[in-house]
């Protein structure tokens, strides 16, 4: 699909400000990003439980616009787990409105990917820094290494299984509350809890629930 494997290095351009994410899915070891939008997508990127890995700065492919063959390199290249491959250009509105031929080239683009059984999404800050969502995967990208107890855990789920959702306040104890509030984000960036993180921005407040999925991890 390339045509030539080669990447864009970004790591070294002094012109700009690079931003280094410290990524669990993503393909490099150390994981570059040309703009801090394109480092906030990771934050979706790396909760998405449908992401399997992905790659900035993935190697160049060639499309045909205006009868000319010209190089493109996507922003992300993101594995599904469906085995959906998709390349994502991340760019700030403003930017897209300083180019004209913006929709025109980005068909092209397009056009070219899915006849090779690619897909192509444009994301814009719109998107990205929606609210709370992405305040909310700021909260949880944070929360993600926190330690769990596993007698809070088995209070947890006894809890749940008996009451169905419930406020996350509802699960904390007194002495152990500020601790014991971060191993509910754990657990809501795990997969494990259900909450409704893009209608509201967490709180104690805020209804969890079980996702289905099994705590045996933990235990």
């Amino acid at each position: 699909m390339s045509g030539n494997s080669s990447r864009r290095d970004i790591s070294k351009l002094m012109s700009k400000s690079i931003n280094v994410f410290p990524a669990d899915k993503s393909l490099d070891q150390i994981s570059y990003q040309e703009s801090s939008l394109e480092a906030d997508l990771c934050y979706h990127l790396e909760f998405d439980k449908n992401v399997l890995s992905y790659q900035p700065q993935p190697p160049k492919i060639f499309f045909r616009y205006k009868n000319e063959l010209h190089e493109y390199t996507a922003d992300f290249l993101v594995n599904y787990r469906d085995g959906t491959i998709r390349y994502i250009e991340v760019k700030f509105n403003k930017d897209i409105e300083r180019i004209d031929d913006f929709d025109e080239r980005n068909a092209a683009i397009e056009m070219t990917l899915e006849s090779k059984g690619f897909e192509f999404q444009v994301l814009t800050e719109d998107e990205i820094r929606r609210k709370p969502l992405y305040e909310n995967l700021l909260l949880l990208w944070a929360a993600k290494n926190i330690n769990l107890d596993s007698e809070f855990i088995l209070r947890v789920i006894k809890t749940l299984d008996r009451y169905g959702s419930i406020t996350i306040s509802d699960l904390l104890t007194a002495d152990g509350s500020d601790l014991e509030f971060e191993q509910v984000y754990r657990l809501i960036f795990d997969g494990k809890l259900l909450a409704p993180i893009n209608k509201e921005l967490l709180s104690k407040q805020t209804l969890v629930k079980h996702s289905g999925e099994s705590y045996e991890c933990y235990l």
